[in-house]
């Protein structure tokens, strides 16, 4: 029985693999390579065996295989992934195809094949002073750094952070805004804006704030993250530390606004009345300039529907805290 079983689980199956290259001389172009794997392949495991089997100029990156280093990111079948906690007939199976396809993750420039330029995304990490810095009596040994249980259990999730890229590469928000720093730059910032232990909480938030209100909450990052850190829950955490910021941008200043109208909507109507947020989050001149857009393109009829308060209205102040 033993026997039968391990032959099953090492059944072989052909597959085809497309990688998307490049090179400066050729630009962009695509190759194929055929091979069997069988239940326990990895793509990094595919790709070492087409580089030395196959075609030893295929270019890719991989280390440690087993999701800490953030080496091998990718994207597998349009998903940004991490090529070492993939298996291929995981992939197949996933896609009812027997075609796994390669790519350089999105956002990033590529250099050759699936390695891209990580440049930006490391001067965006470095952005946030990504260590702790102590106070000045525990350097020189004077004083003792002590963390509290419930301290560390806030910040352990966000400190699994590797460097990957993955949630950068399907954030549609830091392709359009150079101003924000991105999923990862806040992961890493909030965990240590929350370190009490740290002496910068001033300059962080200087440095997280305004660009924490910058995000589009897509959720993209939280669902290609291979440690489950959740980017954007540091985001959202980061907003709630603005009541203690000194000087507060336009962006600021409007995301307040914003949350101030959602939450004033639904106490008095249990609903989300989407009009009247808009208007009291951008005003009543940014409102009409809107307006007559909206007129413009035929879509004037969903800003007059009449919306009715929900039925036991005090129900949802009881959960407001109201």
């Amino acid at each position: 029985m033993e026997a039968q079983t391990l032959a099953t689980n090492l059944e072989q199956r052909e597959i085809t693999v497309r990688v998307k290259r490049f090179n400066e001389d050729k630009g962009e172009f695509w190759s194929e390579y055929k091979l069997s794997v069988d239940r326990f392949t990895q793509i990094t495991e595919v790709l070492r065996r087409i580089k030395t089997e196959q075609d030893p100029t295929l270019a890719y990156r991989a280390s440690c295989h087993m999701a800490v280093c953030g080496s091998c990111s990718m994207k597998i079948n349009g998903e940004p992934r991490l090529a070492c906690k993939t298996l291929a007939l995981d992939v197949v199976k996933k896609f009812n195809t027997d075609v796994i396809t390669l790519e350089p993750m999105d956002y990033f420039k590529p250099l050759k094949d699936l390695i891209v330029d990580m440049g930006d995304f490391y001067t965006r990490m470095f952005k946030v002073k990504p260590r702790l810095y102590p106070a000045e009596e525990v350097v020189k040994g004077v004083a003792e750094q002590r963390l509290k249980p419930e301290d560390q259990r806030e910040l352990w999730k966000f400190a699994q952070c590797i460097w990957c890229g993955l949630c950068v590469s399907a954030c549609p928000a830091v392709k359009e805004d150079e101003r924000f720093l991105g999923p990862a730059a806040h992961a890493k910032g909030y965990r240590f804006l929350a370190d009490p232990r740290d002496t910068l909480y001033e300059e962080r938030l200087k440095i997280l704030l305004d660009s924490s209100w910058r995000c589009t909450y897509c959720y993209q990052c939280f669902h290609v993250c291979p440690r489950d850190v959740e980017p954007v829950t540091t985001i959202k955490k980061t907003r709630a530390h603005t009541k203690f910021s000194k000087e507060k941008t336009d962006v600021m200043s409007t995301g307040e606004r914003h949350v101030k109208a959602i939450y004033e909507s639904i106490k008095e109507t249990g609903i989300l009345q989407e009009a009247k947020v808009y208007i009291s989050t951008y005003g009543l001149a940014t409102a009409i300039t809107d307006m007559l857009h909206t007129m413009r393109n035929g879509k004037m009829k969903y800003a007059l529907i009449r919306e009715k308060k929900v039925n036991e209205i005090e129900q949802i102040r009881k959960l407001l805290g109201d």
